[in-house]
């Protein structure tokens, strides 16, 4: 490692797990890292709690970070295999995440994930300041200005500034405001969510290997196991303005809540003993997708929540901003490894950032919004369940051409943008071999008529059964759990 490597500085706003891991993977690369976040020490390592829900690994984002770390992370998660639904009759449908043990997902507590981020960063050497608000920023100089806790200013300068400060980022709107010219968009959507009680006793006798759901058309509850025994319980359903004030669309009052829960999910209604006061009394949270472009301005770069805001439907957001810390660091190495003048280095490798993340940020936002109507009516339709039965066995019997979105997304590093290209071709076909054959009782037919009617669009089918190792797409770099 040469001299000038290790006099690189970074200024990273934000200390929540996005800037923690880029803290880590920074130093591990002898940077200088200092860490500025608004919240307190204390807030910090409460973020999200009552109004939250567990975050989502999977093989996307655990590849993204250190074996040690990885398996530390995994300690304290629950690894998921399926969706568990529940429907209105009592009667539950096991939907698996993949087609092998390896597909699974990692439900970590979300202050769990941020203490032992934290954690690591420190021990790395990345120096954190809390209670600074970023209220200025200087992208072609790599600098920031801040509010301290106590009144005071701090001022802040680097190499490198990088803006991983959440959905509300001060950084990328001090950025847009001062020449960056980014094409930024925000747009909440219906849905709000708040974080429910459910007895112990309950939550332990839930399948802890499950991600539960109880979808009811335009709104669904959610219950993500712990390893303690609890589950992580949230209800999204759309948000309306009453006089200034958001409550749920489908409580006309609060004396409506409990009937509601009673009437909508009554193998588990009486195991939420605080339905009405956090239904009603509690503010909903919002949700909302911010989109924009380019993620760069001079050696300043947004990375995570503050470069593509998404909504939690696809479970992606943490994998996705994972994957932007592991791809900025590999551009740092590669630039700042070929080129002498480390400030051109630097200003080149954020903008094949954007680049090279732009296109999968704006897929992944459309592929999480689409995935909300899933998860509210789809799932619990009996066509569907048929057409992804369908999609499983296309899987089993041709590996290497046809794999199932889901899978795509969440199990291989393939990039979100190429997934959309390749589902939507794939789409069309099965859409063509349901129009011909019926599914319910030609799924035969329909298997053996795929490399045919793939053909016929221009698609090459490799006709020679394989079985499926569950690696499609690019691989990891590095082992997996």
């Amino acid at each position: 490692m040469s001299e000038a490597r290790h006099r690189v500085r970074a200024v990273i706003v934000g200390a929540g797990p996005v800037g923690c891991l880029l803290a880590i993977e920074l130093r591990r690369r002898n940077f200088e890292v200092e860490i500025h976040e608004k919240q307190s020490a204390e807030g910090a390592a409460t973020v999200g709690t009552g109004r939250s829900f567990n975050l989502t690994l999977t093989h996307r984002g655990t590849s993204a970070l250190d074996p040690a770390l990885r398996r530390r992370i995994y300690e304290v998660g629950q690894i998921l295999r399926s969706r568990v639904v529940h429907h209105r009759d009592g009667s539950l449908t096991r939907q698996p995440y993949g087609v092998n043990g390896d597909h699974h997902l990692l439900s970590v507590p979300r202050a769990s994930l941020q203490e032992i981020l934290l954690e690591k960063a420190l021990e790395a050497g990345a120096t954190v300041h809390f209670g600074h608000a970023c209220v200025a920023a200087d992208a072609h100089r790599a600098e920031a200005v801040f509010v301290t806790a106590d009144g005071g200013v701090c001022r802040a300068s680097g190499d490198i500034l990088i803006g991983c400060d959440g959905a509300n980022s001060a950084l990328r709107h001090e950025l847009s405001k001062s020449g960056a010219r980014m094409r930024i968009h925000q747009e909440y959507i219906p849905h709000g969510h708040v974080e429910l009680t459910m007895r112990k006793e309950t939550s332990r006798r839930l399948s802890p290997d499950g991600m539960h759901l109880w979808p009811r058309g335009d709104h669904f509850l959610q219950a993500q196991p712990n390893r303690d025994g609890s589950a992580t319980t949230t209800l999204f359903m759309p948000v309306d303005d009453r006089g200034g004030e958001l409550r749920f669309r489908s409580f006309a009052c609060r004396g409506a809540v409990r009937p509601h829960f009673s009437r909508e999910y009554p193998d588990v209604a009486t195991a939420l003993p605080r339905a009405t006061e956090e239904g009603w009394d509690a503010r909903p949270a919002l949700l909302k997708v911010v989109r924009c472009a380019p993620y760069h301005y001079g050696r300043a770069v947004l990375v995570g929540d503050a470069a593509h805001t998404i909504v939690p439907f696809y479970g992606q957001g943490i994998n996705c901003s994972f994957e932007d810390a592991e791809v900025l660091c590999g551009l740092l190495d590669r630039h700042l490894g070929f080129q002498g003048d480390r400030h051109a280095a630097i200003q080149d490798a954020v903008a094949d950032f954007s680049r090279l993340r732009v296109g999968p940020g704006q897929a992944i936002a459309d592929l999480s919004m689409a995935n909300l109507e899933e998860l509210s009516a789809h799932i619990d339709d009996e066509l569907f369940h048929l057409r992804k039965g369908l999609e499983r066995r296309l899987h089993q019997r041709y590996p290497r051409d046809f794999t199932q979105q889901y899978q795509l997304v969440a199990f291989t590093r393939t990039p979100y943008d190429e997934i959309v290209r390749r589902a939507k071709r794939d789409r069309r076909v099965l859409d063509l071999l349901c129009e011909r054959f019926d599914p319910r009782t030609q799924g035969d037919e329909i298997i053996a008529s795929y490399p045919e009617f793939a053909r016929r669009l221009g698609m090459p089918v490799h006709q020679e059964p394989a079985m499926s190792s569950g690696r499609s797409g690019a691989p990891s770099r590095r082992g997996e759990l």
